[in-house]
């Protein structure tokens, strides 16, 4: 019986171990993926170009007037307009925007309005009415830079009023809808624009003393007959669908 036993035993033994041989041999199953995304904020960057950038000289404090040298200058630092003087002012967007976005354009200091004007009852106090009589600067909005306005046909020349719309209106379509640009460079043609305007030296007679009459108001009051125009240019992203876009490509 104890024979027979120790013989089971070893029997045991044997299986115990080469069961163990297997589960040692045999490895299980095993697989492993790795990955991995990364991404940046999307670039956000826009404004004026740097010579847009200095201070707006729209207007001067004299002028030249061909190999005359100055014909017209302030006593002061102030900026002046007079009959005969012209100017201009390039304003160019730059930058790069990697989402689609709108623009638009603002006039601040509006309440200033163009107050270089003659009204009847400026040119004559005991008149009845106060319409506007003489309204002597004329404005252009061009996107070339290398325009004389002097060439400018009357049909395209603007009111200070007339300019301030046509401003608000920059970036917008035929309907008066802000137009969606893509993602890419802000420095296409259609991102610089110039301001453009002149006072004529001489019309007619007539003219010259509605001319002179503002000559006069302003000596007897500084603060009576001043022109200013303020700008204010926002960027503003959008989901909206693209209208137009400022480059061929994306950066």
């Amino acid at each position: 019986m104890n024979k027979k036993m120790s013989i089971l035993g070893v029997l045991l033994m044997a299986v115990v171990v080469t069961s163990y041989s297997v589960s040692g041999t045999y490895a299980k199953y095993v697989s492993s993926v790795s990955v991995a995304d990364e991404a940046r904020v999307a670039k956000w960057q826009i404004g004026l170009s740097e010579d847009s950038m200095k201070n707006m000289d729209l207007f001067q404090n004299s002028y030249n007037y061909g190999s005359n040298g100055v014909v017209v200058k302030a006593l002061d630092d102030a900026r002046l307009v007079a009959p005969g003087t012209k100017g201009q002012y390039t304003f160019a967007l730059t930058g790069i925007i990697e989402t689609n976005y709108t623009i638009d354009v603002a006039i601040v200091d509006e309440n200033t309005g163009n107050t270089v004007v003659l009204t009847e009852q400026e040119l004559d106090p005991t008149a009845t009415t106060n319409e506007l009589v003489h309204n002597p600067i004329k404005f252009y909005l061009d996107s070339d830079s290398n325009v004389d306005i002097d060439t400018v046909t009357a049909d395209k020349l603007m009111t200070f009023d007339e300019l301030k719309v046509a401003l608000t209106n920059l970036y917008k379509d035929v309907d008066g809808n802000k137009i969606v640009y893509g993602p890419g460079e802000v420095n296409k043609t259609d991102t610089t624009y110039t301001i453009y305007w002149k006072w004529d030296f001489h019309t007619d007679d007539a003219t010259d003393e509605l001319d002179t009459k503002l000559g006069n108001l302003i000596a007897a009051d500084e603060t009576s007959k001043t022109v200013k125009l303020g700008l204010k240019i926002t960027a503003q992203q959008t989901q909206e669908k693209v209208t137009a876009s400022t480059t061929t490509e994306t950066p």
